[in-house]
């Protein structure tokens, strides 16, 4: 019943690279019984073993949990763990409207900083979202690859055209974050109008 002990437990056990001390962390994440914060950490330190068996049980856990807290919580697992088909995986969970929104735009978020999201993708779906929440987090997201000439170019297009006045004010106030010469200009346009 002693928590530290457990969580101490479960950080030994995670460091062995043997597949039963890592299904026994597995097994532990599960848990109902379980301490809410020590099964988290079960969920962080399979993030943090680089293995086919740890990605697929945390997208199967993935699907079995209710908790938007803990669903997020795998998210950055799965992020943390390169390969397996985690980039796409994770993307497939931003673009599920089943998923809740907080859930679908942390989804988005690290698909991106995994780099399984290019701009031409981020682009298609913005134009393609129906809810504000997530064309808005597209938007962010579009934000943090400000160094790509297309995802200024982008950003230019939603300050201007866009018919959401909301979304254009976004995108506006990203463009005076970037350095790009063609955002300052586009911001100049959009004040002599």
């Amino acid at each position: 019943n002693d928590e530290g002990l457990q969580n101490n437990a479960l950080f030994a056990l995670s460091q062995k690279s043997d597949a039963r001390a890592q299904q026994a962390v597995r097994d532990y994440a599960t848990r109902e019984d379980a301490p809410h914060k020590i099964r988290e950490q079960a969920v962080f330190w399979l993030g943090q073993r680089h293995s086919e068996d740890n990605a697929q049980f945390l997208k199967q856990l993935f699907a079995k949990t209710p908790s938007e807290d803990a669903q997020q919580k795998i998210l950055f697992s799965l992020a943390q763990m390169r390969g397996f088909g985690n980039d796409q995986w994770i993307l497939d969970q931003a673009v599920n409207s089943k998923n809740q929104m907080e859930v679908r735009k942390q989804a988005l978020f690290w698909a991106s900083q995994m780099g399984g999201v290019d701009v031409a993708k981020l682009a298609a779906l913005y134009d393609r979202g129906q809810e504000y929440e997530f064309r808005k987090q597209v938007l962010f997201v579009l934000s943090q690859k400000g160094r790509s000439p297309e995802a200024v170019d982008k950003l230019i297009e939603i300050a201007k055209n866009d018919k959401d006045k909301q979304l254009r004010k976004d995108a506006i106030f990203w463009l005076g974050q970037s350095s790009d010469p063609r955002a300052l200009k586009a911001l100049a346009e959009l004040i002599s109008k």
